[in-house]
């Protein structure tokens, strides 16, 4: 069988899965520490999913809070004057925007842990796409069961 490796790069640093060995490199601050683990050693690799509850609310009551503001659908509570409303509307769009971007990276990056059986530390790596994490994930899986 061929040797296939699979590798993820994240923020702070690379995974590199061959058959028998995995590499996680760090690359933070420039410094270039290496762990090399083999894969009978390796307890569990992990991709760790963020919520994107918090800034899908956040999003949504920013979307209706400026819509209200913009067409001043409460007037007879709060009457804005024009220069308020440009005002609330540019600084609720402005919050609805971060929360998406934030949001849709929440969904396309993922963290990946591996923990090993001999040491209590778990080596992270962050801000990895989610489709090379998988497919880690799913080979070592297919490796670990052998």
């Amino acid at each position: 069988m061929a040797e296939k490796t699979i590798s993820c790069r994240g923020a702070n640093g690379s995974i590199v899965l061959s058959n028998d060995k995995m590499l996680i490199q760090s690359s933070f601050l420039r410094s270039t520490p290496f762990h090399e683990m083999p894969l009978n050693s390796i307890r569990a690799v992990v991709v760790e999913r963020k919520s994107v509850i918090p800034f899908a609310t956040l999003t949504i009551l920013g979307s209706v809070v400026t819509i209200l503001a913009q067409y001043n659908a409460l007037w007879f509570m709060i009457n804005l004057e024009p220069s308020q409303v440009y005002l609330i509307t540019r600084v609720g769009f402005s919050a609805v925007i971060l929360c998406v971007i934030l949001m849709t990276l929440r969904l396309v990056f993922v963290n990946v842990s591996v923990r090993s059986e001999g040491d209590s530390t778990v080596l992270t790596v962050r801000l990895v796409p989610l489709r090379p994490a998988k497919r880690l994930v799913r080979r070592f899986r297919e490796l670990s069961a052998s």
